[in-house]
């Protein structure tokens, strides 16, 4: 047993296995870059949100109607939708059972002597 140990592939097969290994060059670089355009972005964010004038009061409350007519509308259109969906459902629940019938006629049929 302590044979198999000392063999020279067995220590190479348990041996460390972690290689640690430099990062590549370049990437300092890009990630540094875009460090400094995700902060002149955001630089530029805030002082647009203070140099722009807020809306006023007028213009928010047209804009709040619309958004409020807007979602009015799709929620009649998903009800919509739903009762065109119960109502397709049903007529597929007819359809088979009229399938189901003419089956039956036509075995009924082909049975008669």
């Amino acid at each position: 047993m302590l044979r198999r140990l000392l063999h020279p592939a067995t220590r190479r097969l348990t041996g460390p296995g972690l290689v640690v290994a430099s990062a590549p060059r370049g990437r300092g670089r890009l990630g540094l870059a875009l460090a400094l355009a995700l902060a002149a972005g955001a630089g530029a964010a805030a002082t647009l949100a203070l140099v722009l004038p807020a809306a006023d009061t007028a213009e928010r409350e047209h804009w709040q109607q619309l958004s409020d007519q807007q979602r009015l509308a799709l929620m009649l259109s998903e009800a919509h939708a739903q009762e065109l969906e119960r109502q397709i459902d049903s007529l597929n629940q007819q359809l088979r059972a009229s399938q189901e019938e003419l089956t039956f006629f036509r075995r009924a049929r082909e049975t008669k002597p």
